[in-house]
């Protein structure tokens, strides 16, 4: 099959940004940006993705359609779009590119594939594409992700076939996301602990004493993580989801969730990527936190 057109849904950073990769090298991408916020709006113009209107011309008219979003909205997607592909009757390649465990892709892929289209699961890693830098890499697993992989290499994203298993890319993005997001939740956790505690300085002279390429990492990622936190929340309970399915304790992952939760619910929540204002230094930022919480503690 060659592809032509493309539908993203939806138009967050990373949706806008994929589907920007996708026109600057030759296809036409669409999505439906009804009740979609302005900035939403904005994204997709700047990325040259072009509004149908409605769900239902998004199948028909695309040959491949990417679920792009925060882990919590995959299945509403999934069940929106299956009455559209059911009736249209198209052989569409749907492929879920959210941060969801193995077992929750095999649950989308349960209410995709009875409709006819061909599910993919994707795992994507990295910041998005942009007309700078390509820094983003894509795994696809599946029994149709060679095709979908050949297709989309074809124009312009890095992406790798991972295999005929459905829930074989989750997996990597998974234990990968372990790290990358659990880890900086217990960074975030000791630098607004710190602040609360009247030890800030010292902890960060510590670890720039015994631990300073640990702390710079730590550091960089804290501060980005804000704008980001909201969706970072159920993308951590999808991992100690995956650990517990192994035998393993999610219970490290459930309170990494809880303290992006706690981040997106504070002041520095509100922030978009493209407009910080506060908290883009390590020192004002679990200060900013640490307020916070304080005040939720006492009911303020």
């Amino acid at each position: 099959m060659a592809v032509k057109t493309v539908a993203v849904m939806a138009q967050g950073e990373m949706g806008s940004g994929t589907g920007g990769q996708l026109v600057r090298n030759g296809l036409r991408v669409i999505t439906n940006l009804e009740g979609r916020s302005e900035r939403s709006r904005g994204l997709a113009k700047d990325a040259g993705i072009e509004d149908v209107g409605n769900d239902r011309a998004l199948i028909e008219q695309a040959d491949v359609f990417l679920s792009i979003l925060p882990p919590r909205d995959a299945m509403a997607l999934a069940n929106r779009m299956a009455p559209h592909i059911t009736q249209i009757g198209k052989p569409i390649l749907y492929a879920d590119c959210n941060a969801l465990s193995p077992a929750t892709k095999k649950e989308v892929q349960a209410v995709i594939a009875p409709t006819g289209a061909r599910f993919v699961d994707v795992g994507i890693f990295g910041d998005p594409p942009s007309p700078q830098k390509n820094p983003t890499r894509y795994y696809a697993s599946g029994p149709d992700a060679a095709e979908l992989t050949a297709e989309l290499a074809a124009h312009g994203l890095t992406i790798f076939d991972f295999g005929t298993e459905i829930g074989r890319a989750a997996a990597l993005k998974m234990c990968f996301a372990s790290m990358t997001k659990t880890m900086v939740a217990v960074a975030a956790e000791t630098f607004i602990a710190a602040k609360a505690l009247g030890v800030y300085d010292d902890v960060v002279k510590e670890f720039n004493t015994g631990h300073k390429v640990g702390f710079d990492w730590a550091a960089e990622r804290v501060c980005k993580t804000p704008p980001k936190a909201y969706r970072w929340v159920e993308e951590v309970e999808e991992i100690g989801k995956t650990m517990e399915t192994i035998g393993l304790p999610g219970a490290s992952h459930r309170g990494g969730a809880e303290m992006f939760r706690i981040i997106a619910a504070s002041p520095l929540g509100n922030e978009t990527v493209e407009n910080r204002t506060m908290g883009t230094e390590l020192d004002e930022c679990a200060a900013i936190a640490a307020e916070y919480v304080k005040q939720k503690l006492g009911g303020g």
